[in-house]
């Protein structure tokens, strides 16, 4: 969860909204067909990681890698609090605010970078990504995981809400990528109802002035209700990633890449 809805509940979180749970299922999915070997003693480097939950949860199927977690959201108080429950718990994760820190703490390069929903919160995501290439922990077989929300033309008061500067297609983030050196294994979009419910939402926006937006951070929690919408999401990206196979690309709410240095 991002910090800014994170922090609505003052961090005491009680229930993961179902697109975060079905969007880890997602991620799980992506990193298996780069790391089959969950067992491997790999260093994942987490960008824009939030309040850690996604990273905790990976860090339990990857039982062996190493994790640098980042986010300049966090303050140096949290940072001890959640470092120090991590130690408590065995857990191979290190908090930090900046990229520089995490550098400074590795001696090798990383094997795999995170970036869920990341690159639509920095202004310029082309200077970021350049700048992330020359980082001594980035060799040519460091490969990134990219997760964006989809389409322009439906940027709303939720984007608004979360800080974001844009949204994607697959034509743009090809685009970004190419640009800054890198080049794709995989791309394509998920949740295809999200993206049907999100189309209907914008028309109704346009319509009637939206509500404060407070993000998933503020859900109200039903276990039916949750249940029912997680497993559809489930669903949905299992049929779409079925589809993508026999080379038939749907479109979805969210896109994604997998990419690696092109030289």
């Amino acid at each position: 969860m991002d910090l800014r809805e994170a922090k609505l509940s003052n961090y005491n979180i009680t229930a993961r909204h179902p697109w975060e749970l079905a969007r880890l299922e997602v991620v799980l999915q992506f990193l298996k067909s780069i790391e089959k070997d969950k067992s491997a003693k790999i260093t994942i480097l987490d960008i824009g990681c939030g309040d850690t939950y996604v990273v905790e949860k990976i860090s339990e199927y990857y039982h062996n890698a190493k994790f640098l977690a980042i986010d300049t959201a966090f303050t140096d108080t949290l940072i001890d609090e959640l470092n120090n429950k991590f130690i408590e718990n065995n857990n191979s994760i290190q908090l930090f605010k900046s990229i520089e820190t995490a550098t400074n703490k590795l001696q090798k390069s990383v094997d795999i970078v995170l970036m869920l929903d990341v690159l639509e919160h920095i202004e310029s995501d082309t200077d970021f990504l350049k700048s992330m290439l020359q980082n001594s922990i980035i060799d040519k077989n460091t490969q990134f995981l990219i997760t964006v929300p989809a389409y322009q033309y439906l940027f709303s008061s939720h984007d608004e809400f979360l800080g974001h500067y844009r949204r994607y297609n697959n034509k743009s983030l090809k685009k970004l990528i190419n640009n800054v050196g890198l080049k794709h294994n995989k791309i394509g979009y998920f949740f295809t109802s999200l993206f049907l419910i999100r189309n209907l939402q914008a028309i109704i926006e346009k319509i009637l002035p939206p509500k404060k937006n407070k993000g998933i951070g503020d859900w109200k929690s039903n276990k039916i209700k949750d249940n029912i919408l997680y497993y559809m999401l489930i669903i949905d990206f299992k049929i779409t990633y079925l589809f993508k196979k026999i080379k038939i690309p749907i479109s979805g709410l969210s896109n994604y890449i997998i990419c690696k240095k092109s030289v």
